[in-house]
């Protein structure tokens, strides 16, 4: 697991503090088998399950990223104080004992395994990068009319960003065909 946070001082006067945290991890799931027909059974049966096709996949990694803010009322407009943007990362794997053993099944799926985590680590920057572009959306809004209108737009702000990298992570998925273009299958 690992947990990043980043506080940005601005160097303006009055100009809104940030604060990025970001949680990776690591989830697995148990498969058994004897061979790679076996194995892929496994996953298809105990993956996790896709977010936007239900279809289950051999790993995923899916990020949810959340926001908080702060603002005042000054000199007749609403001003931004602060954002605080984080994200809780996760990236769900299969686990097989049997990748330990010196076998040609074994150093397969070994191989699998690396171009598949190669293509998740695709979605983790997804993610990381998500949480930035929000944070950089937020603070281009500084302040509003009123605090009603800066909250909308603060918002509003953040939601086109997650529109924008869920597209990304979908349109990654389609290029890739789900990892296959990156040796994300296991040969018999």
């Amino acid at each position: 697991m690992a947990l990043w946070a980043l506080a940005l001082p601005c160097a303006a006067q009055d100009a809104p503090t940030a604060e990025v945290s970001i949680e990776e991890r690591v989830a697995t799931y148990r498969i058994f088998g004897r061979s790679a027909l076996e194995l892929a059974g496994q996953m298809r049966q105990y993956g996790p399950q896709h977010a936007y096709g239900g279809r289950r996949l051999a790993g995923s990694t899916d990020w949810n990223v959340t926001w908080t803010y702060q603002s005042l009322p000054r000199r007749d407009r609403c001003e931004l104080i602060s954002v605080t943007v984080g994200a809780e990362i996760v990236t769900t794997l299969p686990e097989w004992s049997g990748a330990r053993v010196d076998s040609d099944l074994a150093r397969e799926w070994r191989r699998f395994y690396k171009s598949l985590q190669a293509h998740e680590a695709g979605h983790v920057q997804h993610g990381r990068e998500a949480v930035l572009a929000v944070r950089d959306a937020m603070l281009a809004r500084r302040s509003a009319p009123d605090c009603k209108l800066l909250r909308r737009a603060l918002d509003d702000a953040a939601r086109a960003q997650l529109r924008r990298y869920t597209a990304l992570t979908r349109r990654y998925d389609a290029q890739t065909e789900f990892g296959l273009r990156q040796g994300v299958q296991l040969r018999p």
